[in-house]
């Protein structure tokens, strides 16, 4: 009877330890699945955090470029809404230059028929310039030699002119020049040099224009004296040429009351 259950006691023991070792290499198995399931969700975890930390880093990247976009975009627009408003003001000037050479044309080729016939007897010579129009007048047809007092023919003449110079809002330069000859006998007592003869008749001149309607803010009457030749002093046809009056019409507005 002590055999038999000394038998069946080794029986269960051995039984007992098989077990408990099937036991142990299922719990060994088993706790290493789930330890590498545990690093793949760690790995897979700090992946997506990378991936969501690039994610983010894009973003603010973008983000970022969209605002230097914006801000060139406003600064184009604005650069465009000023290129455009220069455009508009270039072509408003060049229309305004435009209107201003046709004004000039006019009146230039107004004075040129008031004065045909003058110019065709050398009396008067007419020129388009750059800083307006200038109407040369020869001395003999307005002023008696050696004087500032008008004759006939130089009030016809210049009331002609009036009324061509009145049209226009310009300044108005009306220059008096004489030839070198020096101021001699009684005339000196009136005319001390030929500065003053020459500003005397610019200033008759200016008298007469004003006179006829021209305004008195456009005229402005200088003397150039026997500065300024336009021929040589040695005979007395190139002296003649030199004693002149120029009136220049000068494209600058001029404000009157």
């Amino acid at each position: 009877m002590s055999g038999q259950r000394a038998g069946r006691t080794n029986f269960w023991q051995s039984k007992g330890v098989a077990f408990g070792l099937i036991g142990f290499l299922l719990l060994s198995v088993s706790g290493c699945v789930s330890s590498g399931k545990y690093e793949m969700m760690i790995d897979e975890r700090n992946l997506a955090l990378e991936e969501k930390a690039a994610l983010q880093a894009e973003k603010n990247k973008l983000a970022i470029e969209k605002d230097i976009l914006s801000q060139e975009q406003v600064r184009l627009s604005s650069l465009v809404a000023e290129t455009e408003q220069e455009k508009q003001a270039a072509a408003m000037k060049a229309a305004e230059a435009e209107a201003e050479v046709t004004r000039q044309q006019q009146v230039y080729d107004s004075l040129q028929t008031t004065f045909a016939k003058e110019q065709q007897a050398s009396q008067v010579k007419i020129e388009m310039m750059k800083t307006g129009v200038k109407v040369n007048l020869a001395n003999e047809i307005l002023f008696p030699s050696g004087s500032a007092d008008l004759n006939p023919q130089g009030f016809e003449v210049l009331q002609r002119a009036a009324a061509e110079l009145k049209k226009s809002p310009y300044q108005t330069i009306v220059a008096g020049f004489t030839d070198n000859v020096a101021i001699s006998g009684n005339l000196q007592e009136k005319y001390p040099s030929n500065w003053e003869l020459a500003a005397a008749r610019a200033a008759s001149v200016v008298r007469l224009l004003e006179a006829e309607g021209v305004p008195s803010a456009q005229l402005l009457a200088i003397s150039f004296g026997e500065n300024n030749p336009v021929a040589s002093n040695d005979t007395p046809e190139e002296r003649s040429k030199n004693r002149r009056i120029e009136i220049v019409l000068r494209p600058v507005p001029v404000t009157t009351n």
